[in-house]
């Protein structure tokens, strides 16, 4: 890793720009019998649950399966209510619909201060509609839909395309995002200079080799400052 502001900050989008409402998850608990979960406890669960969608294992299950069997466990809770549970939250069209209060005040420090900024979000073909009615759209010069091309984070590809697409290398970027699997490791796989992990309920705060942020806001001070992990940064 290289000392020195980025030229580029590419970002994820949901969780990391727009987040999903927990209310959602807390409301179909409570319709399968389970009560009483505040919000944040439901919504930090659900984050940390996303990636078990990677995992093979156990056999004959989906992606909503595999997620849900994880989420049960977090809140410990019968696991075939949690799965029933967030099958339905992640049927709704709506369930992104949270714009992070720094998102624009972060995206235009970064525009301000001469920073490239570019997408590249794992997505179902309506990205740059999703961005455009949050007012996000015009900040980016380059949105990649995993949708798109095929191919979605973590495979290295839909980093490397994003990247040829802006004419930059990943030595001269930096890329923000919530997920350890999708985008720490994935950015780091495409040689991205430095990875920013976005922990809103900080969880991951135990993971080396990447910058940790809990707030979009403390996002411009590190991209100015350029301080890399390597380089000594916690």
């Amino acid at each position: 890793m290289v000392s020195g502001p980025p030229k580029a900050v590419l970002f994820d989008v949901g969780m990391t720009l727009v987040h999903a409402d927990g209310e959602f998850l807390v409301t179909e608990l409570s319709a399968e019998g389970i009560t009483g979960l505040p919000i944040e406890l439901a919504t930090a669960a659900m984050v940390t649950s996303f990636p078990a969608r990677h995992l093979p294992l156990p056999r004959g299950r989906d992606y909503v399966d595999k997620t849900g069997l994880t989420l049960a466990a977090l809140l410990d809770i019968p696991q075939a209510e949690a799965c029933r549970a967030l099958r339905r939250v992640f049927a709704r069209p709506d369930l992104f619909r949270l714009l992070d209060p720094d998102a624009i005040p972060a995206l235009t420090a970064l525009r301000h201060a001469g920073v490239r900024l570019g997408v590249i979000s794992n997505s179902d073909g309506g990205l740059d509609e999703e961005l455009d009615s949050y007012g996000l759209l015009g900040f980016f010069e380059m949105v990649l839909d995993s949708h798109d091309i095929g191919t979605e984070k973590p495979d290295p590809k839909i980093f490397e395309i994003g990247l040829e697409r802006m004419g930059l290398d990943g030595s001269d970027c930096w890329y923000v995002g919530d997920n350890l699997i999708n985008d720490i490791i994935g950015a780091k796989a495409a040689n991205f200079a430095e990875t920013v992990m976005y922990d809103r309920f900080r969880i991951y705060g135990h993971i080396p080799g990447t910058l940790h942020i809990d707030a979009l806001s403390q996002l411009t001070p590190l991209v100015l400052e350029g301080t890399s992990v390597a380089a000594g940064r916690p």
